[in-house]
Parts: structure tokens; C-alpha cells; sequence
């Protein structure tokens, strides 16, 4: 049964989504620290508080081939089409954005691990497992000196995490077609289409295509 809460992984900057479509069972958060102990004569061991680690979320679930009534999405994506997705995403230079709605989870993080494998019994359906790891802008702090009063203040800022990703372009040369363009970018020259959608206001016909043509790679 479907719940009141929605899971999504995201990236550039909300233009690709993923709504996960079979909630995982459990959670497992990492929350370490970097505090460091030493021992001091007459006091023993004491702490040396330092800033935290980044998070790290962990979790395993399956990318289905048929509905079922746990899904929660209202139509299925190709489970294939999905780990794609999610390669992509961990090989680009920009973090994603993890929101689980209704339980106050918005981070973003990088893909630090993501494997999968078919198995026997439901062909289609990939199981998965997933580790998500915080993603922190790095941030330059401003320190304003008053000689007089012999004072410093630290500015803090908030730092905006951008995860757009720049287009890729590619420029057509005499003998290329689309299906060689999708397999130079994507390893599978049948995701031609996605090259052909993304430049349908200059791409007429795909099966025609000419030297000089710049398409964007999406």
C-alpha cells in the first residue's frame, strides 16, 4: 500500500527526478564525529571537540518490472532506464538532492556507492543498494577586525548548493548519424531519442542530420 510519504533523488537542479518507487524497509545513518581525546596530567582524558563528519545514509531496495500494490508511484519506469539514471548521476561532478517528504530529509550528497543485480525468479526487476554521503559547499569565512576595540567577528554565510549541470554540445561532422552520437556519449546508440528530443528545433528528421549541426547532449 502506497504511503503518505515520497522519496526522491534529484539532480540538476530538480530537471531529473527519480521518485523511488519501493520504499526501503530500514535506514542505517552514519553520524560519526572527529573529536579527538587526549590525557592530561591531574584530569584524565578529555575531548577536543571538532566539526562533524558529513552524514552518510545507507539503504536497499528494488527497482520493480511489474506493479504491485506496495508501489509507490503511479506508473512504472523501466528499472534499466532507472540504474541508467543513477549511473549518470554518480559519474557527474554534481551532487543530488535527497528528499524524503513528511520526515524532514533534504540533503544533498554524492552517490558514493550504488550496485545492483538482477534476481532469479522475476526477470526485469533489479534489487539495489544505495549509500548517500552529505554533500557541504565549502564556504570562506570573513573576519572583520576592529583595531579600536581590539575585536574580531567571524561572518557566517549559508552556502547554496548548485547541482546545475552545464550542457553538453556536440558538433556534427561529415558521416555522423545519431546512433553513432548516442553511442560515443551513452555506450547505447538506441538512446539515440534522447539526443533527437533534445533537439527537436533543429533535428526535423533524425534520420537526417548535417555537418556544421551543434546538438545539445542531455
Amino acid at each position: 500500500m502506497t504511503t503518505k510519504y515520497e522519496m526522491w533523488i534529484t539532480h540538476n537542479a530538480e530537471k531529473e527526478k527519480i521518485q523511488l518507487p519501493v520504499h526501503p524497509e530500514t535506514f542505517e545513518v552514519k553520524n560519526g564525529s572527529h573529536n579527538d581525546t587526549i590525557d592530561v596530567a591531574g584530569l584524565g582524558e578529555i575531548v577536543i571537540l571538532q566539526s562533524r563528519p558529513a552524514l552518510q545514509i545507507s539503504f536497499s531496495s528494488f527497482f520493480p518490472a511489474t506493479s504491485f500494490p506496495g508501489v509507490q508511484v503511479k506508473s512504472l519506469t523501466s528499472p534499466l532506464s532507472l540504474i541508467q539514471k543513477i549511473n549518470d548521476w554518480k559519474a557527474s561532478d554534481k551532487p543530488v538532492h535527497f528528499i524524503v517528504t513528511s520526515c524532514g530529509v533534504d540533503m544533498y550528497a554524492a552517490i558514493e556507492d550504488f550496485t545492483y543485480y538482477e534476481a532469479g525468479g522475476d526477470p526485469g526487476t533489479y534489487q539495489y543498494s544505495i549509500t548517500l554521503k552529505e554533500y557541504r559547499e565549502i564556504t570562506v569565512r570573513q573576519v572583520k577586525v576592529d583595531i579600536p576595540k581590539k575585536k574580531a567577528t567571524v561572518q557566517k554565510t549559508e552556502p547554496r548548493v548548485d547541482n546545475t549541470v552545464q550542457p553538453r554540445t556536440y558538433t556534427v561532422k561529415s558521416g555522423d548519424c545519431l546512433w553513432n552520437i548516442a553511442k560515443k556519449y551513452y555506450g547505447n546508440g538506441s538512446q539515440y531519442t534522447k539526443i533527437y528530443n533534445a533537439n527537436r528545433d533543429k533535428i526535423k528528421n533524425p534520420n537526417l542530420i548535417y555537418p556544421g549541426q551543434v546538438f545539445t547532449i542531455p
